[in-house]
């Protein structure tokens, strides 16, 4: 096995000798913060009959999201601060009473606390697994990367089915209470497995407010597209005023929520967190609407939309896996490449909805080249990221890379939301609307591809 920062490492390397028991920790949080995203959906519709009030509907899942935004930036910035282990037995305890909160949740708006609780634990553990990961050597690094995205991939197939079956058997306050066994086994094993490792900056401030306001920020101007005039009004004033006050802060602060260089997209870190909105962007964003297509406009049935997008997800984490096998110069043409797989997908379908209905097997094909594009360039920009920042900040970075994820995503479904609100959701333009909406996802993939490449060189073994 190589080991060292420029060679290979076999997959099994990250279950071996000192990293075994950090690596299980790791993956096991990682499969209750990505399980939790996936099998709630499926129980909605069961949670809707019993609660009722159903202007809430919508927000146990954005309260979740929105809550992950600002847990992400406090997670990583308090792993800087106070190590690993402490961190991460509190989040991983967190999630677990945000999980019974939610299933003795009595009516709705309890429960849309409950989730934004549960998912302010979630996103500290998703920042703080990924910079549990950072400390690796950069060749075991980037298998334990592709392994959690591989989880996440695995989860993404079985947690819809799986919730199903559990609020058919037993009902959806299961969903929630099936969590409490797995947290506690979590907080075992980290006990046990996670080192109390020096902090890097204990006099380190949490960025608490400007977590909250990115938040709001974002939960403003990508709502605002898609509601009615006067409201996208005050949504969009909110949201800007957020976004001032959160840009006012970070100025002053020592250590920002997003690396400045983000913006601009400056330098190997910067330059790679501002792709991964674009990428993510593109391919998330876009995925949000295919199903509409697939049903509204070809008359395939949900069953059919759900399994185009596992597959897409399946390749996403087929590409993740590849990618981590690669180095040198690889990584720099895969990111490239991964990006006009993506144009690709989007021209396709666009094409394909304006002149009409090609074989199903064709749709199946693209989401898949589009899925394992995201997979070939993710894994590195995560990487490039972590490599070239400094190590004390390894949490901030590991959770910037997280929220960028988000924020591309929200910023991508927004626009595309807003595009399908402008020409229509009627059956005499949605053809249009889904080809303009695919457009715009090969657009966003080629920034990228082109002028948004990261700015990074290739990384070679040295003679």
């Amino acid at each position: 096995m190589d080991a060292t920062p420029w060679g290979r490492a076999p997959l099994w390397a990250v279950f071996s000798g000192p990293y075994i028991w950090t690596s299980v920790t790791v993956l096991s949080s990682t499969i209750i913060g990505s399980m939790d995203s996936y099998i709630v959906n499926t129980s909605m519709p069961r949670v809707l009959g019993d609660l009722g009030e159903p202007q809430f509907y919508a927000w146990v899942a954005s309260a979740f999201i929105l809550a992950q935004i600002v847990g992400l930036s406090v997670g990583g910035a308090w792993k800087d601060r106070a190590g690993l282990r402490t961190p991460f037995l509190v989040a991983v305890a967190g999630f677990g009473l945000g999980s019974l909160l939610c299933a003795v949740a009595p009516s709705m708006p309890l429960l849309v606390f409950a989730r934004a609780f549960q998912g302010l634990a979630g996103g500290a553990l998703s920042a703080l697994s990924f910079a549990a990961a950072a400390a690796y050597p950069e060749a075991i690094r980037l298998r334990m990367l592709s392994l959690i995205s591989g989880v996440w991939g695995v989860v993404a197939l079985g947690a819809p089915l799986l919730g199903g079956f559990i609020t058919d058997l037993l009902g959806w306050r299961w969903i929630f209470l099936v969590n409490l066994p797995v947290c506690a086994a979590v907080i075992l094993l980290g006990w046990l497995a996670l080192e109390t490792s020096k902090p890097s900056d204990s006099r380190r401030a949490l960025p608490v407010t400007r977590a909250v306001l990115l938040a709001v920020a974002v939960a403003g101007l990508t709502a605002a597209p898609s509601a009615s005039p006067e409201i996208a009004v005050a949504l969009l004033a909110v949201g800007l005023v957020a976004a001032i006050a959160f840009a006012y802060a970070e100025r002053g602060a020592v250590i920002p929520v997003i690396p400045r260089d983000t913006w601009l997209g400056r330098g190997p870190v910067g330059s790679s967190l501002l792709a991964t909105v674009f990428y993510t962007g593109a391919y998330t964003g876009a995925g949000v609407f295919l199903p509409l297509y697939l049903v509204q406009v070809r008359g395939e049935s949900t069953t059919q939309a759900g399994l185009v997008l596992s597959v897409g997800g399946f390749m996403w984490t087929a590409g993740s896996i590849f990618a981590s096998t690669r180095t040198g110069h690889w990584p720099i043409r895969l990111a490239w490449l991964g990006a006009l797989m993506i144009v690709i997908a989007g021209v396709f379908i666009a094409a394909q909805s304006i002149l009409g209905n090609l074989p199903l097997p064709l749709i199946y094909v693209t989401w898949a080249a589009a899925g394992c594009g995201v997979g070939l360039a993710m894994l590195h920009l995560t990487n490039w990221a972590l490599v070239y920042s400094p190590a004390a900040q390894s949490g901030v970075i590991s959770a910037a890379t997280q929220t960028m994820r988000m924020l591309g995503s929200a910023a991508g479904g927004a626009l595309m939301g807003a595009v399908l609100n402008a020409i229509g959701s009627d059956p005499d333009h949605l053809r249009l609307s889904i080809a303009a909406i695919f457009s715009l996802a090969a657009l966003i993939a080629l920034v990228p591809a082109t002028i948004g490449r990261p700015k990074v060189w290739a990384r070679v073994a040295p003679a």
